[in-house]
């Protein structure tokens, strides 16, 4: 039997949920790990509004415009923390006894480096991105996870910008803006970048279609923090805009989005069966992300929702998708905050098994693990220095031998460490070649692209299929984009490997690249408008024009014939002449304004994309900046931590020599005890090591 903490019924011993007031069970009460501040990168991906609905529950496509915040008091925690607390609680432990170590050898610099260690842990976030079609119920199902009316789901509103929903203190909102003229504010600049806090009853007017038509109001995101139990794990869910077509230039959007996650819920609802886009598009999102689950919502609405869950594990199978179909009804779970009795039957405890288990559980393994590298890299610097000790202390007469390796050992640390090194050259070596050969391969897509559009727009006339030509040109040039960047990130991965294991500077784990998002400003580009395309004088002027050329010539032979001839004669032969030539003048005419038109649709063409490919380059090049940054910071911390080690255990083994009779005895007996202690945190270490897959931490 499960006594409930939070209203004290007594449940079966096999229930999750309270069947008293929907109280997650297995939570605990004790303040969580999970309750760390997070952040964001500089550009944060998302936004959301943060509300809990006071009325009572409604379908998906009702819900208030703008409800209130209010408190939750019996709101269900969802994930089961014991065992992630516990990682963590093991991750802190190692940390904290490396920590007692490297105080008592006076290295406060190794001390410094798991500070540092600590705070990523603290700030580890989890990012569950929620992606599918316009209208499949991606912000209902928000909502009824955190049973909170957090995103506006109104019929007519469509989310047009990232909505990011994460842990807070107190509900608040951030709306972060794309760089560029800021709508409403007069003296912005083209470079202007900033954060602004959203009321939180307004959320909607900034991320829905609604309130920021086409997103006018150019923001790239807008952050939500709610203190909400289920995201004190960390975890942090990103509420897409609809993909429009999952081959669509928003659809390739958010597949790049998708390195920057954890985890994925592909949400599509119960009114038919996944078509062969949607598994297509599931593919290249695992791929990207390979943790994912297809979430079937809507399920109250549809009595053959039982038939489509069949049909789509059937045609994940075939597709050799490993993939689990999650059905749920938002509806249900929303309504099970006044019966709790409905939670089962929402299908949610499944969803939130997912969570916690595939998601938020492997994530915190794979945080421990990468700090258990780097508690490892400290205790293998003060082994250095114990066995230094040991090595002059057990055997007196090899003093001298072991101060000579020391010392070569010494020497080359520091040609590691001086600022000449030639990892350094290397480094920016390869940076140089990577800004040039990305810079090539952008320019080789794009030419491609510009090939492609080129031979499309000779095909047709782009009066008629600008709107498609458009759609087309944006999406192979996000494509082509997304693209680069992938080549971008690869190579810098490869890059980094490359510097590290060549110069032996891996030690205490890989280093934890942060290339970005992909680069998403040149959304914003726009392209040239069908009216542009027209000739002068509208489609009429010129044609006019040509028609009074082309009556010049028979009207003049009219007099002449009419003269010698008479106009009896003369009439019918100038009639089929001004025929005969108005039509091919007005055929002329036309070739010409389509031509016209064709000229100036590649026109806009090119200037469309050299816009995007200055954008995109600098952007890339601002990632790889940043990244040749971090690398040498890193690299030279490394370098200088194993000089230091290299010196301190020469400094050791020197004043080791100078001890005799109880002296020696005793540090003999203080460094067994130290070396007792090492072994015991590199056990520690190498249990949360092989916590994790070697695919964990790469």
């Amino acid at each position: 039997m499960k006594v409930c903490t939070n209203c004290g019924f007594r449940n079966n011993a096999e229930a999750l949920f309270c069947a008293g007031c929907n109280f997650f069970l297995e939570w605990s009460d004790q303040a969580p790990h999970g309750a760390r501040p997070t952040q964001l990168a500089a550009a944060p991906p998302t936004t959301g509004r943060v509300v809990i609905s006071a009325g009572p529950p409604r379908p998906a496509a009702q819900t208030e415009r703008a409800p209130q915040v209010e408190t939750v008091p019996n709101e269900p925690s969802n994930i089961d923390e014991s065992t992630e607390q516990h990682l963590f609680e093991a991750a802190v432990d190692g940390l904290q006894r490396g920590k007692e170590l490297v105080v008592a050898r006076d290295r406060w610099d190794l001390a410094k480096a798991l500070d540092q260690t600590k705070e990523r842990l603290a700030e580890c976030t989890v990012g569950v991105a929620v992606i599918g079609e316009f209208k499949q119920g991606k912000s209902t199902l928000i909502n009824a996870l955190l049973q909170t009316a957090v995103c506006p789901v109104d019929a007519d509103e469509v989310t047009v910008v990232p909505t990011l929903v994460r842990y807070g203190e107190k509900p608040s909102a951030t709306a972060y803006r794309e760089p560029g003229i800021i709508p409403g504010q007069v003296g912005s600049s083209p470079g202007d970048t900033r954060a602004e806090s959203v009321p939180v009853d307004q959320i909607a007017a900034y991320v829905s279609e609604v309130g920021n038509p086409k997103n006018w109001r150019r923001l790239r995101s807008v952050e939500v923090r709610l203190p909400r139990k289920m995201l004190r794990t960390g975890m942090c869910l990103i509420d897409t805009p609809g993909v429009g077509g999952l081959d669509s230039a928003n659809g390739i959007i958010t597949l790049g989005a998708l390195d920057q996650a954890v985890g994925t819920l592909f949400v599509t609802d119960a009114s038919q069966e996944l078509t062969q886009p949607e598994l297509e598009f599931l593919r290249q999102a695992l791929d990207r992300c390979p943790i994912a689950a297809c979430v079937m919502t809507k399920t109250d609405l549809y009595p053959k929702w039982r038939h489509i869950v069949a049909l789509n594990e059937e045609h994940l199978s075939r597709a050799g998708l490993d993939v689990p179909v999650i059905p749920v009804s938002s509806f249900l779970r929303l309504a099970a905050r006044r019966d709790p009795a409905l939670t089962n039957e929402s299908g949610y405890p499944a969803l939130v098994d997912f969570l916690a288990t595939e998601i938020v559980r492997k994530a915190n393994e794979t945080a421990a693990a990468a700090a258990a590298y780097e508690v490892g890299f400290v205790t293998d610097q003060l082994v250095v220095e114990n066995n230094a000790e040991k090595a002059v202390l057990a055997q007196p007469a090899q003093a001298e031998r072991v101060l000579a390796e020391l010392a070569s050992a010494h020497g080359r640390t520091a040609q590691l460490a001086a600022p000449t090194a030639s990892w350094q050259q290397m480094l920016g070596d390869g940076v140089q070649d990577l800004v040039a050969d990305v810079e090539h391969d952008l320019q080789g897509r794009f030419r491609a692209v510009l090939h492609d559009v080129e031979g499309i727009i000779d095909a047709c006339d782009p009066a008629d299929t600008w709107d498609d030509i458009e759609a087309w040109l944006r999406r192979h040039v996000i494509a082509a984009s997304l693209e680069n960047y992938d080549t971008l990130a690869e190579r810098t991965r490869k890059l980094a490997a490359n510097v590290g294991e060549t110069f032996n500077l891996t030690a205490g784990g890989a280093i934890a690249l942060q290339t970005g998002s992909p680069p998403e400003s040149h959304t914003l580009i726009n392209l040239a408008s069908a009216k542009s395309l027209a000739t002068p004088g509208g489609r009429f002027g010129p044609m006019l024009m040509a028609t009074r050329s082309a009556l010049f010539v028979p009207m003049v032979l009219f007099g002449v014939a009419g003269s010698l001839l008479g106009v009896a004669v003369a009439a019918p032969l100038t009639a089929l002449l001004a025929a005969g030539i108005g039509q091919k003048v007005i055929r002329d005419e036309r070739k010409r304004q389509i031509t016209y038109r064709r000229q100036q649709a590649k026109v806009a063409a090119r200037r469309y994309v050299e816009e995007v490919s200055f954008h995109v380059n600098k952007e890339s090049r601002d990632a790889l900046r940043r990244t040749q940054r971090l690398l040498r910071d890193d690299f030279q911390m490394r370098a200088q931590t194993l000089h230091r080690s290299s010196g301190t255990a020469m400094q050791s083994a020197r004043r080791a020599m100078t001890l005799s009779g109880p002296n020696r005895a005793q540090r003999v007996s203080q460094l067994a005890t130290e070396a007792a202690q090492l072994r015991q945190v590199n056990g520690r270490v190498a249990q949360l090591i092989a916590a994790v897959p070697s695919s964990g931490v790469a």
